[in-house]
């Protein structure tokens, strides 16, 4: 099931995030603290037209997809992770759906994400729904040189 995010999600998005890219890509603390911000600014601002979405499989919360306001026509996708156990289900790519659906029914005309070259599940997700690769630059980000990526995805024809 995929359900909106409840006050006692907080530590799961902090820690499931920086557990998971600390494992698998090498992240350090400053990873965990850019995601802490993160979830700390949503609940903040309290904006309807941003939300985050958890999925929970058995009770248990097994990943999770925000989307966040850049302006009144841009949207952010953010927070997307699926723990190991369940990729390969097909629950990423109903996570996205699921923020791309909460974004055309915002009013959004486009939906834009930043991710890098490492995340090539997240990225084949990306483009299978339709998003566009724009942007590539080089970062130190998380202790480690990353080639970050931005994607975007019109939700209207122009």
């Amino acid at each position: 099931m995929i359900r909106t995010f409840r006050s006692d999600d907080k530590d799961y998005l902090v820690n499931s995030h920086y557990n998971l890219y600390k494992k698998e890509f090498g992240y350090d603390l400053t990873f965990r603290d850019f995601i802490e911000e993160s979830v700390n600014g949503l609940i903040e601002r309290s904006d309807t037209g941003e939300i985050i979405f958890i999925l929970e499989l058995d009770e248990k919360q097994s990943g999770s997809v925000s989307i966040k306001k850049v302006n009144d026509t841009t949207a952010q996708l953010g927070l997307f992770l699926v723990e190991p156990n369940v990729r390969g289900t097909g629950y990423g790519q109903k996570l996205i759906e699921k923020a791309i659906s909460f974004s055309k029914d915002s009013g959004f005309k486009t939906i834009i994400l930043w991710t890098n070259s490492e995340l090539k599940s997240a990225r084949r997700i990306y483009e299978r729904v339709g998003f566009k690769l724009k942007k590539t630059q080089t970062q130190i980000l998380s202790n480690k040189e990353l080639i970050e990526e931005k994607w975007e995805l019109m939700l209207v024809d122009n």
